[in-house]
């Protein structure tokens, strides 16, 4: 099959590759759409914390079932489906704590485990969710991204019903937070520092839109919520910068939540302890899109969140780095990018 595969940072070539066999338990799934995801870049940089090479990238995808397993059962070949893409071990403390999302053994496609950056993808048959007929495999392939919104949000965050949140960052994990937080009844306000995305958040049905470099942040969100800050704010930034958690300090009440949801691969930011000490301010994180996939696979076939208005490119599968470029570099309105795996017609994977 066709792949591409990073060999080191920067390093990304299309090559051919054997076909996926599936494991007992796994399915073979023949990938129509992979999205970009900024962990992707964070890897193509050779900065992923768990990344390890070479590796086929992607982890943001839906496809159709072509082969199975010899124990896979539910499922047969030629169903539309989605998938997840963290493997618990299902034994350590955690997992039988309920909390697969933080295994100590855990394994991440398109890091530790080979991703959908491909023609095909093998995957653990617990980890498949079948698409609702009216969601399409572009769709489909944001359930992932808004799924760790949503467990951002609902599982971690838990707002209340008329709080005010300010989430910092307008991609795609910031809006689908934005969105989330919104239908769960909080009064959102939404922070970047790029105007097109804060348009395409007003687009989207949340007004309350700030461009983090115009004037003095901390007296904006004091005039936002009546002089006391934001009840809850969602940091979905991360990345190479060091500013956004101390800009959430600055924002949130006293007795407020932080709640950071971005992946910092270089493995810091600047916290000003004293500060959030002082003030009894909570801070906590959250990982991954835990038990997620059902309910956005809900939302979105229901039209309460739809992937189409923020997908913004298509390529096929060979310019994906060119697609990581032109996300990382925004000098155009790039939100959510979708790769396409050419050639499927005609071809089969291995069998088990």
């Amino acid at each position: 099959m066709k792949a591409m595969v990073l060999h080191r940072g920067g390093a990304l070539r299309s090559e051919t590759v054997p076909d996926p066999v599936p494991a007992p338990n796994e399915a073979v799934v023949r990938v129509h759409a992979c999205s970009i995801c900024g962990s992707d870049l964070h890897a193509f940089h050779g900065k992923h914390p768990r990344l390890t090479f070479p590796r086929i990238l992607g982890h943001e995808f839906a496809g159709e079932i072509v082969a199975l397993g010899k124990d896979v059962r539910g499922f047969h070949a030629g169903e539309r489906v989605c998938c997840d893409i963290d493997f618990a071990c299902g034994t350590c403390g955690p997992c039988r704590e309920g909390r697969g999302n933080i295994c100590e053994q855990l394994k991440t496609m398109g890091f530790d485990r080979d991703g959908a950056y491909a023609e095909y993808a093998a995957v653990p048959d617990f980890n498949l969710h079948r698409l609702p007929e009216n969601v399409s495999y572009d769709q489909a392939s944001a359930v992932q991204v808004l799924g760790i919104s949503y467990h951002a949000v609902a599982d971690r965050v838990k707002p209340k019903a008329g709080e005010s949140i300010a989430v910092i960052g307008a991609g795609p994990v910031g809006l689908g937070a934005a969105l989330i937080a919104r239908a769960l009844g909080a009064k959102v306000t939404i922070l970047d520092v790029l105007d097109y995305r804060l348009a395409l958040a007003q687009r989207l049905g949340i007004p309350g839109t700030v461009n983090a470099t115009d004037g003095d942040l901390r007296e904006r969100a004091l005039a936002a919520t009546g002089g006391r800050g934001f009840d809850r704010v969602v940091e979905c930034v991360g990345g190479f910068q060091e500013r956004t958690v101390a800009d959430a300090a600055r924002i949130v009440k006293r007795g407020g939540q932080i709640t950071v949801v971005g992946t910092f691969p270089e493995n810091k930011a600047t916290i000003p302890i004293a500060y959030l000490k002082d003030r009894e301010i909570d801070l906590n994180f959250s990982r991954g899109n835990f038990r997620a996939f059902p309910p956005c696979l809900q939302m979105i076939a229901s039209g309460q969140v739809d992937p189409d208005r923020y997908i913004s490119h298509r390529f096929p599968l060979e310019r994906a780095e060119e697609a990581l470029k032109l996300l990382e570099a925004r000098n155009v309105e790039a939100h959510k990018i979708v790769l396409h795996p050419q050639n499927f017609a005609g071809r089969s994977p291995a069998k088990s």
